[in-house]
């Protein structure tokens, strides 16, 4: 699990809402796309497939998303990628959307030259 730097999770959202730029109103869109599949989530067919076309639009459009993946697993104690855990599709596509949601808050960031990479929004990963 990756976890993010709280107050830049905070700024990423403040600068998102302000919708300063035309990128800003894409993520808060985004974001609430996210969201709503989220909080709506039911363990069907017609919601795994809905989501996982959300997800993979969303990996297209914030490339972000695949560089957080890369630096957090470089990050990651190889012990615990040992553990056995598996999860129904249903959990595994709802764990990617929640880690689309940092990927977009990262590309906010990265853009408005809060962060200069990705590695300074990751505080950890277990």
């Amino acid at each position: 699990m990756i976890h993010f730097y709280r107050k830049l999770v905070e700024l990423a959202m403040k600068l998102i809402n302000t919708k300063s730029k035309q990128d800003d109103i894409k993520a808060l869109n985004d974001v609430n796309e996210i969201n709503f599949m989220i909080n709506t989530a039911k363990p069907t067919v017609e919601f795994v497939n809905t989501a996982k076309w959300l997800n993979k639009r969303i990996n297209e459009d914030y490339p972000e998303i695949d560089e957080m993946h890369n630096i957090a697993s470089n990050m990651t104690n190889p012990a615990s990628l040992c553990q056995d855990k598996s999860f129904s599709e249903y959990h595994a596509i709802l764990k990617d959307l929640n880690s689309d949601l940092y990927g977009i808050l990262a590309s906010v960031l990265l853009k408005h030259g809060k962060i200069s990479c990705i590695k300074e929004f990751i505080e950890s990963v277990d």
